[in-house]
């Protein structure tokens, strides 16, 4: 089982997407920043080694937002905190704010 976790960033009433890379799987689609969990990881210490990794911020975890299970796949969204950082683009095409709907 892959197990996954994606970060739900939201400041001003803006959500945080970014894009994945062209040559990436999926490449060019748009997703919640994150990545796969290492083997004895949690959730939680994913999150915020991946967006450091990803994107060059320090998070905070709020909470476990959702989890999505479908055949070999577990995505566990979270919702996180800004904490520090500036966004850069070190895994991803581009990233933007975007209202909720």
């Amino acid at each position: 089982m892959l197990v996954v976790a994606g970060g739900i960033i939201e400041e001003n009433g803006l959500y945080l997407i970014a894009q994945r890379k062209k040559d990436d799987a999926y490449g060019l689609r748009w997703e919640f920043p994150g990545g796969k969990l290492d083997e004895g990881e949690t959730g939680e210490a994913c999150i915020v080694r991946e967006l450091k990794e990803e994107l060059d911020i320090d998070v905070e975890v709020l909470s476990l937002f959702d989890e999505f299970i479908e055949d070999e796949l577990t995505i566990l969204y979270y919702r996180v905190n800004r904490v520090s950082g500036e966004i850069a683009l070190n895994e991803h095409e581009q990233a933007l704010w975007v209202p909720v709907n």
